[in-house]
C-alpha cells in the first residue's frame, strides 16, 4: 500500500472517529423495538431454544445452555442505527449482534451475515469489539477490535488502526455497557461506551449483504447469562 493511501486511510479513520464516537443527543428519531413485557416483534432461531430467552423487569435475559441461538427482530433492515445496553450476569460470556443476517437453510441455529462481537474482558480482540462475518468463508474475522478494514472488490483487505479506540478496561464488568451500531450502505461500525470499537467498509459485491435481520446471540458451548435493555432503532 502506498504512503499516500496510508495517509488517506489514517485521515479517514480520524474523521470518522471524531464524527461517530459522540452519542447522539436529543435525537427523537430512535424508536424502542422492545416493549419490556413481551417478545412481540421478535422470534427465537431455532424455535426449540426459545426457553433460553426470557423477560424480567423490562430486561431481556439470555441464559446459555450449550447450544447457539438468536433472538431476532422480525423485520428486515438495510440502513439503520441500533442502540442498546447489555451486561453479563455471569463472570464470562460471548455474545454479539447479527447485522443484515440471513437464515441458513438446513442449519436452524445459523445465520449468514455481519456480526458485531461483544464479550467479557480478556476474551480477545477477535471477539470483544470485532466484526465477524458468519457462514460465507470470509476468514476468521473481518476486523479486529481497534481496526478499520476496507474490503476490496476481490476480497483482499486493507487494515489500519483506529485512533481513540475502545479498550477492554472501559467495559464495566458488573454494570450496564452501551452499544451503538451503525450500518449505512457498504459501511458498518460500532461503539462501546461511546468509544469506537471497529469498522468495516465492504466493497466485495459478490459477498456483501445490503439487507437482512438484526438479532442478539447466545453463543454455543457458553454457559453465560447476559441481559439486554433499552433497545432503540433508527432507520435511514
Amino acid at each position: 500500500i502506498s504512503i499516500m493511501n496510508q495517509l488517506l486511510i489514517k485521515t479517514f479513520c480520524v474523521l470518522h472517529c471524531f464524527l461517530f464516537i459522540t452519542p447522539l443527543v436529543g435525537d427523537e428519531k430512535f424508536t424502542s423495538i422492545f416493549n419490556g413485557k413481551t417478545f412481540d416483534g421478535w422470534v427465537c432461531r431455532p424455535e426449540g431454544q426459545s426457553s433460553n430467552w426470557s423477560i424480567d423487569g423490562g430486561e431481556i435475559i439470555a441464559k446459555g445452555k450449550g447450544r447457539e441461538s438468536y433472538l431476532l427482530f422480525k423485520r428486515q433492515l438495510s440502513d439503520f442505527e441500533l442502540k442498546f445496553s447489555y451486561k453479563f450476569l455471569s463472570d464470562t460470556g460471548n455474545t454479539g449482534v447479527e447485522v443484515r443476517g440471513i437464515p441458513v437453510e438446513g442449519k436452524p441455529s445459523r445465520l449468514q451475515g455481519y456480526h458485531a462481537d461483544i464479550g467479557h474482558v480478556g476474551i480477545g480482540d477477535k471477539v470483544l469489539g470485532a466484526w465477524d462475518f458468519h457462514e460465507n468463508q470470509r476468514g476468521d474475522y473481518l476486523a479486529k477490535r481497534g481496526q478499520v478494514v476496507i474490503i476490496n472488490h476481490d476480497g483482499s483487505k486493507i487494515r489500519h488502526p483506529i485512533d481513540r479506540v475502545f479498550e477492554p478496561e472501559s467495559l464495566s464488568k458488573n454494570d450496564w455497557n452501551h452499544v451503538h451500531i451503525t450500518a449505512i450502505g457498504n459501511t458498518m461500525w460500532f461503539t462501546i461506551n461511546g468509544e469506537m470499537a471497529s469498522k468495516v467498509i465492504d466493497n466485495e459485491d459478490a459477498k456483501r449483504l445490503d439487507k437482512g435481520l438484526i438479532g442478539f446471540q447466545l453463543h454455543s458451548g457458553d454457559k453465560m447469562e447476559v441481559a439486554f435493555k433499552n433497545i432503540l432503532l433508527k432507520e435511514k
